[in-house]
């Protein structure tokens, strides 16, 4: 994307801002042509939220897929940073929306970051097998996979440091899959996220499982949804849960309930020995 400075831009004839989401006018909005009084009650949030980031509205049943992938990542108790930041936050008197705000600000490339990083993989390796399909889906996969293991990179999209059979996975699989027997989608993404699956775990010579990450990726390549987009819209998924933790916290009344107990087990300082300072 070519970047320019928004006063240049201006000087050249463009808008201050120029937008192809939203027109407002008096009395009057329209949402990608659509006048918003017929999508309100025709369209699920889903369908709203694919209209303003992709320009078009979905068909009922990709949009329900897609809600299920959202209501997956909704919540994964506070042992996730953005549920505890959240919590954490509500116990220090700041503002509801403050608190919320908080839990949403932990996410990025780390936590929350795995959906993005692992639809560009399907997306370069889906573009590479149209590219070159006499080479195969699998030859193409394990020529991917060496170059991250060369790299030294995790593989994003697979494994879990708790679950080893998540039944957020298996849920969104059968539900896929339906799917895809109905011809509402093609199951491409799918199918290379479980040839990765698949080099990895003949790797690593043991069981190896797809995260919630790895098949939210692959359901949302399948739906034509930008990788760019991924993050904020884990956002709005695991916004439910810090909704929902940070006002359960609230009402606990709990004050300045810090990352971890006051033990000195938990906390190790590593710093020089006392010393006191000269004049």
């Amino acid at each position: 994307m070519k970047q320019r400075s928004a006063l240049d831009m201006y000087s050249d004839g463009a808008a201050w801002w120029e937008t192809a989401i939203s027109d407002i006018k008096k009395n009057e909005i329209i949402i990608r042509g659509y006048p918003i009084e017929e999508l309100i009650g025709n369209v699920s949030y889903t369908q709203m939220l694919y209209l303003l980031l992709c320009g078009e509205v979905l068909s009922e049943k990709k949009a329900k897929l897609w809600e299920s992938v959202l209501v997956a990542g909704a919540d994964h108790g506070p042992r996730a940073p953005s549920i505890a930041a959240a919590r954490m936050a509500a116990t220090c008197g700041i503002s509801f929306n403050s608190c919320v705000a908080t839990g949403i600000n932990v996410l990025g490339d780390v936590h929350g970051g795995a959906v993005e990083k692992a639809m560009h993989l399907f997306y370069s390796t889906g573009s590479l097998l149209d590219a070159h399909p006499e080479k195969g889906l699998s030859s193409i996969v394990a020529e991917q996979f060496e170059r991250f293991k060369n790299r030294g990179e995790k593989l994003p999209g697979f494994g879990h440091q708790l679950h080893d059979d998540d039944p957020r996975v298996r849920r969104l699989y059968e539900l896929a899959q339906s799917l895809i027997d109905e011809g509402e989608i093609e199951g491409k993404y799918l199918k290379i996220a479980e040839e990765y699956r698949l080099h990895l775990e003949q790797s690593k010579k043991k069981k190896i499982t797809m995260n919630i990450d790895g098949v939210a990726a692959a359901i949302q390549c399948e739906l034509s949804i930008p990788a760019e987009a991924a993050k904020g819209i884990f956002a709005l998924s695991r916004g439910m849960g810090i909704v929902a933790h940070a006002f359960e916290e609230l009402q606990n009344g709990a004050l300045i309930k810090g990352p971890c107990p006051n033990r000195d087990d938990l906390v190790r300082y590593s710093g020089p020995a006392k010393r006191h300072f000269k004049k």
